[in-house]
């Protein structure tokens, strides 16, 4: 059965964060993408749209409330230019867990570019970071750009948005920062129960949350180029970091 009118345009409206938020739900794109939330998260997929040319096997999805919907209708209710061959409509309450007591957790402060917070995510999924927390002007983990950019691991890795120099400020993790006058990541030695914190593409960390960093790392340059991308960044030093403590 195809979709009404009425629900495309409903669809259609979940391409903005605040109906995201008002309705709870989200949508994933492309065959890959639905794939890995049918392994990951099926009791959190509410709908399917397929077009006939989805690679999606029957097996799949036999199981879940599918509807075939034409290219064109698809096209309505993607925020895709030339969207793929299935949508998926997902509740978002299982990122609404109790923060995983890992050993060391990720915090993001003001990440903006939906590709760069997507690929931290995927980046901390490699490395077995579970938790991250967002300050909330941070990107929005549910835009599409993000989810494409995490290929998945936003299934698995929770972020949780809150008001970080207020969370940095009563926690007893140890607090780590990346700053350029900061100790050589390579030679320092990240102690247990810590959280690490990126900050914004352009400005860094913000001040107030410098205040609070009990210790200043910095990845060394052997070159001339001003500053490293964030996501870029933040893989270097979680790389490092989870080699010298144990995690998970």
């Amino acid at each position: 059965m195809g979709a009404s009118k009425q629900l495309l345009k409903d669809l259609a409206k979940l391409k903005m964060h605040k109906f995201r938020n008002l309705q709870d739900k989200f949508v994933v794109e492309g065959d890959k993408l639905v794939y890995e939330a049918i392994k990951t998260i099926p009791r959190n997929i509410l709908q399917i749209f397929i077009t006939p040319d989805t690679k999606l096997a029957l097996h799949d999805i036999d199981k879940f409330n599918v509807s075939e919907i034409s290219s064109t209708d698809l096209v309505k209710i993607s925020s895709q230019k030339s969207p793929q061959n299935s949508l998926a409509v997902i509740d978002s309450f299982f990122h609404n867990t109790v923060i995983e007591n890992d050993n060391l957790l990720l915090a993001c402060d003001d990440i903006q570019d939906p590709g760069n917070f997507g690929t931290i995510i995927r980046t901390a999924d490699w490395f077995g970071i579970r938790t991250i927390l967002a300050s909330k002007n941070s990107v929005d983990v549910f835009n599409q750009k993000v989810i494409q950019a995490s290929m998945g691991s936003v299934f698995r890795v929770r972020v949780e948005y809150v008001d970080l120099k207020d969370w940095l400020s009563k926690t007893d993790r140890r607090i780590v920062g990346a700053l350029l006058d900061g100790t050589n990541i390579y030679t320092y030695q990240v102690p247990s129960n810590s959280v690490l914190i990126v900050g914004n593409e352009g400005k860094g960390i913000s001040h107030d949350i410098i205040e609070l960093i009990n210790d200043k790392i910095t990845i060394p340059s052997f070159g001339n180029a001003e500053s490293l991308n964030a996501a870029v960044a933040t893989g270097i030093m979680l790389a490092e970091l989870t080699n010298k403590i144990p995690h998970g």
